[in-house]
């Protein structure tokens, strides 16, 4: 199975030394990043209790990484907000702390010292039962249609949460509720306006930390206005435009008017035909050359049939001729997953790939993109560089296949910090022709190493 694959360092459990993976032929696919302009890395302390009004942010710098205590105990209430402003897509987060969604769903029922899996489960599922209808986003004037939201249980405290397997028992006083809404949203949106409605066990203000590009800001959500204000004034780095597809200059192939040639022997053969039997044209030749002459100017334009000699397209048998193919036909595939909407990621991503590894790509990326069920975030590419390193001839057909290495180093920021993401692959592609252009049709992952 084709593989792309962008791994990071998953929360503590992905904390080792640097790693490598010998897959030997294909495996399926991991994660495949998507290309954005090069970020700074994120570092960011946790969000400051102080209020600032949107209309003057407070620039902050970007979140921390993720945290190393497991010894993080939940003293009292917790409501805190995330607001993740990308390109094509807005992600706001809030987070509860256990004890209180429990007390509101089932304020008769006594609560647990701890949450078993099934438990964490039906708390996930009561608590979705009422929160579809929490959260809305306008764009300008425009009303976003709401999406369902990802519901999990989260470890730890905002900002500092902790990784949670999926048969892990968690203690209440460590557990929180997670709500997600992503909405597709344009690649530099002027303004967005936030409206929460999950005033729940009497609460009366949403604390709100932003997280744009590599800069973020805090706000509130008050429960007698109820929406939250975020203006971008040019601050949210616009994605880097597409590269362009290599192109190659198609050789003219040679075109034969058979209709004409048809016509004209026609012709010869009916004048020899008179000259044998003697017949007499009436109104003389002269009327029967120019009709003659005439067909064949009309015919030379039908049946006309090209014959390409040799091959349609250049040979490519150097690195640097390669080099200047594969890397901008890699980074288009790691950048059409900046979008977010199905058929704008097709969209991209049949700009750069074609036959059966379009359909795998397409299929398989979207899952791999994604953190593990609780993270619920997709990773962002800030940096990526290809070398190829041998070039041969396609064994198969027209093109070439490559023997490359290429980095990706990715940030997926949520829950108040953030994940990094590097890894190094040896890969072989195939390069063919199609219609002028040069697209990628076959990947074989040979070796991936975590960093």
């Amino acid at each position: 199975m084709v593989t792309i694959a962008v791994i990071c360092w998953q929360c503590l459990a992905c904390a080792q030394e640097p790693e490598t993976i010998k897959i030997g032929g294909q495996k399926p696919l991991e994660t495949l990043p998507s290309l954005s302009p090069k970020l700074p890395s994120l570092n960011l302390p946790a969000a400051p209790k102080a209020e600032v009004k949107p209309e003057v942010p407070a620039i902050k710098p970007a979140p921390p990484s993720l945290p190393t205590n497991e010894s993080l105990i939940i003293t009292g209430p917790i409501m805190q907000a995330y607001l993740y402003v990308e390109p094509y897509q807005t992600r706001f987060e809030v987070l509860f702390d256990a004890a209180t969604m429990m007390t509101w769903l089932e304020p008769d029922v006594v609560v647990p010292k701890s949450l078993t899996p099934p438990q964490q489960k039906q708390l996930c599922d009561k608590a979705g039962s009422r929160a579809a209808e929490w959260c809305a986003l306008r764009t300008g004037d425009e009303t976003l249609p709401i999406p369902q939201p990802l519901i999990n249980v989260i470890k730890g405290l905002p900002g500092n949460t902790l990784p949670l397997k999926e048969d892990e028992d968690v203690a209440l006083n460590q557990a929180m509720i997670g709500f997600i809404w992503e909405f597709a949203t344009p690649p530099g949106p002027d303004e967005l306006n936030v409206t929460w409605k999950g005033w729940i066990q009497g609460t009366t203000k949403l604390p709100v930390r932003v997280f744009f590009g590599p800069l973020s800001e805090t706000g509130e959500i008050h429960s007698s206005v109820k929406t939250y204000r975020w203006r971008n004034q040019g601050r949210l780095p616009r994605p880097a435009p597409l590269a362009a597809v290599p192109q190659f200059k198609v050789p003219q192939p040679t075109r034969v008017p058979l209709g004409g040639i048809l016509w004209l022997l026609g012709g010869i053969v009916f004048y020899f035909y008179l000259k044998i039997t003697d017949h007499k044209l009436p109104g003389g030749s002269l009327p029967f050359i120019a009709v003659w002459l005439l067909g064949a100017v009309l015919m030379s334009q039908l049946l006309v049939i090209p014959f390409h000699n040799g091959s349609s397209s250049p040979a490519v048998t150097q690195v640097d001729e390669a080099q200047k193919i594969v890397s901008p036909l890699l980074r288009n595939v790691y950048r059409a997953f900046d979008h977010h909407v199905e058929s704008d990621v097709y969209d991209v991503l049949a700009r750069s790939v074609d036959g059966e590894l379009l359909r795998k790509l397409y299929l398989e990326t979207i899952q791999a993109l994604t953190l593990d069920g609780r993270e619920g975030t997709r990773v962002t590419i800030a940096e990526f560089s290809a070398t190829v390193d041998k070039v041969a001839r396609n064994p198969n057909g027209e093109g070439f296949v490559a023997d490359c290495n290429w980095m990706a180093r990715g940030i997926v920021g949520h829950w108040g910090h953030s994940h990094p993401r590097v890894n190094i692959y040896n890969a072989r592609i195939t390069i063919t022709p199609a219609i002028g252009e040069w697209k990628l049709t076959g990947l074989e992952v040979q070796e991936v190493r975590r960093l």
